[in-house]
């Protein structure tokens, strides 16, 4: 049983997808779905899916119903959310996706300012109940000050992290030191290598940047074109299976992401884990839901 914590993002997602072509600026008939997600929560739920491994899980909600019922979907399947923090006044995090009709995200908006409340102090308690874990999954959700408190204390530790976003990327350029793993999409990786990716080149020079910035293994998501990774000894791309056209893409980075995670904690070579987060994506799109729970039944190693 591998141990692994994870600290970040839980939300309510919202996820609309049209009967037809999207048109833009009119009111398009679709569906509009409503989930529960968030990077780090959906890290967990897919590490606990992937079976073998021991969660424990730490975020911040609003007094409302929909942060009850978001960490009761994630303690009603093993995953300890003991020390997820309550805060009455506040509203819990909320993600707002637009999807085309091939299922490929057209927009999306997020509303996460209940987890800028979370301070150093209260990491430093969830982090007692972290001994001995020596794997942690961080999402750039927590603020830059949260993010480097959480690089000191778990410096001893192997910190895996997922940047979210383009404008969140920025928050971790201070802690990259601390970085074991990293994986950065290419707009974000771009924002934090600061320059354009359009070729392998540019990939194995953005690689070669995070390396020198302390990084030990680097993955670059690439969409359909797969993923590139990278660390000191070696580098190069995985490429996805042809499959059906996606029934949603949402999530599927963040099953990349606990690939990853899992890989690390079993001390996998780094090309068997960007085969092992290229075949987590694949899966994920395969369901509306933002995590497929029939991961494990898919799931060998």
């Amino acid at each position: 049983m591998k141990r692994i914590g994870v600290i970040g993002g839980i939300a309510v997602d919202l996820e609309g997808r049209p009967f037809g072509a999207l048109i833009p600026a009119d009111s398009n008939p679709g569906t509009v779905r409503i989930s529960y997600g968030g990077v780090a929560r959906n890290i967990a739920e897919n590490l606990h899916w992937m079976g073998e491994n021991q969660i424990s899980f730490f975020s911040a909600i609003g007094g409302d119903a929909f942060g009850k019922e978001a960490v009761g979907s994630l303690a009603g399947i093993g995953v300890d959310t003991e020390s997820v923090l309550t805060l009455i006044e506040e509203r819990t995090a909320m993600y707002l996706s637009i999807l085309d009709e091939g299922g490929e995200m057209t927009l999306a908006l997020s509303d996460m300012s209940v987890l800028e409340h979370i301070t150093p102090g209260d990491i430093q308690t969830f982090a007692l109940a972290l001994r001995g874990v020596p794997v942690i999954a961080l999402d750039a959700n927590l603020t830059e000050e949260s993010l480097a408190y959480c690089g000191e204390c778990f410096a001893d530790r192997r910190i895996f992290i997922d940047p979210v976003s383009v404008e969140k990327a920025r928050r971790i350029h201070p802690v990259l030191s601390c970085c074991y793993a990293l994986k950065p999409n290419r707009l974000e990786a771009e924002a934090l290598a600061g320059f354009e990716i359009r070729s392998d080149r540019d990939l194995e020079t953005a690689g070669a940047y995070f390396l020198n910035h302390g990084v030990r293994m680097v993955f670059i998501s690439l969409g359909k074109d797969g993923v590139f990774y990278m660390d000191a000894s070696t580098c190069g791309r995985v490429y996805p299976p042809r499959t059906d056209r996606p029934v949603s893409v949402t999530g599927a980075g963040d099953a990349m992401s606990a690939a990853i995670a899992d890989g690390i904690a079993r001390d996998m070579a780094i090309r068997s884990i960007a085969e092992n987060a290229v075949r987590a994506g694949s899966l994920a799109i395969q369901v509306q839901e933002p995590v497929n729970r029939s991961l494990g039944a898919n799931w060998t190693r």
